[in-house]
Order: C-alpha cells, then structure tokens, then sequence
C-alpha cells in the first residue's frame, strides 16, 4: 500500500490500522537513517518510537504537498535526534551511553515485535481524546512539565495534570485489556 490522501485522513482521524501502515511504511527507513546517525541501535530504536508518537500527535498539522510523506517523519527524526543530543550535551554522560548497542543490524524478529508493540501502543494512543493525548505524549515523549504543556496549549496546569492522569489510566486500561504486562501503579 503507498500513502494515499485517504490513508492519511484515516490517520489524522485516529485510525490504528492507518498508523499500523504508515509504521510499516516508513518504521524501517526511520531506523536505518537514526541508526546510521547515531551509532547506537538502542537509542535509536527509542527515538524511532518517539518519531511515530510524535507524528501521530502532529499529523494534524500535515499538508500534503505532493512529496513522500517520508520526508516529513525523518525530518521528525532528525529534529528529535538534535534535541537528545542538545539535552545529552547538557548532562554528564550515563552508563547507557557508554553502554549502548552499536549494532547497525536489523534482525527480522526486533522488527515484528516493534511493529506489534507500537501497532498496540498506537491504538491506545489514538483511543484517547485530542487533548489527553497531546498531554501525555508532550509530557512522556517530549519532556515537558505540565506547567510548559500549560504554555503551550493554553491549559491551566491542574487540567494538563488532570489529562495525563486521565490518560495515564486509560493506556494503562487499553494496555491491559490487550492482555499486556503494564507498569505498576
């Protein structure tokens, strides 16, 4: 399937099974380019994921223009990479970047199980209202406090916390109810 203007509707409209295609679509490619830039298959596997939450919490924003949708995530990509690096140049060096997987290697099985774990994560995602989702992924993927999520939505802080907790409940509901392991409360 190719990214057509109704796939991207469906998207826009919370739709997992379009997320779940736009993943496979370009899940591969996202990795590939963070993996070469970054040199740490760990790394880049978690700021892929970000890349897709991202995406999902932006796509409201997209325009077709008539270039690959593919251009718009990676440059997602790269704006996330830059700003894990500009926060990592920030703070003393962790055992996990010292540590960290330099394996550029894709193997099959890693694959399945992201695409599995992200098609579900998706749909909990897009299960959620607008507004619990954009809080919980400005909180959870973007790093921000609920005063900056505030800021930025023209929220009161008590309704950006009251959001996430919300939203908190209700992954963690969606997550459960799909027979997952979930955190502890």
């Amino acid at each position: 399937m190719t990214v057509t203007p109704a796939l991207i509707d469906a998207a826009k409209a919370g739709d997992g099974a379009a997320w779940t295609e736009l993943y496979r679509l370009y899940q591969g490619r996202v990795l590939a380019f963070l993996v070469r830039r970054t040199g740490n298959r760990a790394l880049a596997e978690d700021l892929t994921q970000d890349t897709f939450v991202r995406a999902m919490t932006g796509i409201g924003n997209y325009q077709l223009t008539g270039t690959d949708m593919g251009a718009w995530i990676i440059t997602i990509a790269r704006n996330l990479m830059h700003d894990h690096d500009k926060r990592r140049s920030t703070r003393r060096e962790s055992a996990f970047d010292v540590v960290g997987d330099t394996d550029a290697g894709i193997r099959v099985e890693e694959l399945v199980i992201a695409i599995v774990e992200a098609d579900r994560v998706f749909a909990a995602l897009a299960a959620l209202n607008e507004h619990q989702r954009t809080a919980v992924t400005l909180r959870y993927w973007g790093g921000l406090s609920s005063k900056e999520i505030a800021s930025r939505t023209g929220l009161r802080v008590g309704a950006v916390k009251t959001l996430t907790y919300r939203a908190r409940v209700n992954l963690r509901r969606r997550l459960s109810e799909d027979g997952a392991p979930t955190a502890p409360h």
